[in-house]
């Protein structure tokens, strides 16, 4: 790091417009996402948004890596931390990363798609996917059920995403069940 802070300073700014990015994502969606858009949302020039990302795709690349990196960070070590009621604890989980963290779970879904039509990208949105792999798998030894676990809680999160069902214990009881 140099002396005046720079570097330091560089960091920070760039992980100001990723968050600015992830915003816009989560208002507007992918397609929404410009230089022009998400300057406007951290409150900065756009030369200060070309200057850490000269292209769009190097902003929603890094937007998504920045995103799922937050996201495993935040789940590293959860699954030894279930206590003695697993499911109040998933349903918890669940709960929380539609309230506290939506804007975050919305944009991940919205650059999870993004990645669908591009294979550069999708590396970086099936990282997210291996700390839930790993909380799935205190539920069962069996590595095909815990990653069908994963993806039946892909599948909940994004129906209440959009409002199509609610998190609710029971449900998430009963899937718990199946793997037994």
């Amino acid at each position: 790091m140099t002396a005046d802070g720079r570097r330091l300073r560089g960091n920070l700014r760039r992980n100001e417009l990723l968050q600015a990015t992830v915003e816009v994502i989560r208002c507007d969606g992918v397609a929404s996402v410009s230089h022009r858009s998400v300057a406007a949302k951290a409150d900065v020039s756009v030369a200060s948004i070309t200057y850490h990302f000269a292209t769009l795709d190097d902003l929603l690349v890094a937007a998504l890596t920045w995103a799922a990196d937050d996201l495993a960070a935040e789940l590293h070590g959860w699954g030894s931390e279930l206590g003695p009621r697993p499911t109040d604890e998933l349903a918890r989980l669940i709960e929380h990363n539609l309230v506290r963290r939506r804007g975050r779970t919305l944009a991940l879904y919205e650059l999870y798609l993004y990645a669908a039509r591009r294979p550069e990208l999708r590396s970086a949105a099936a990282a997210w996917l291996e700390p839930m792999t790993d909380i799935a798998r205190t539920f069962t030894a069996d590595p095909r059920k815990a990653q069908l676990l994963v993806a039946a809680l892909d599948g909940l999160l994004m129906q209440c995403l959009i409002g199509a069902r609610e998190v609710d214990r029971a449900d998430i009881a009963a899937l718990l069940d199946v793997l037994r």
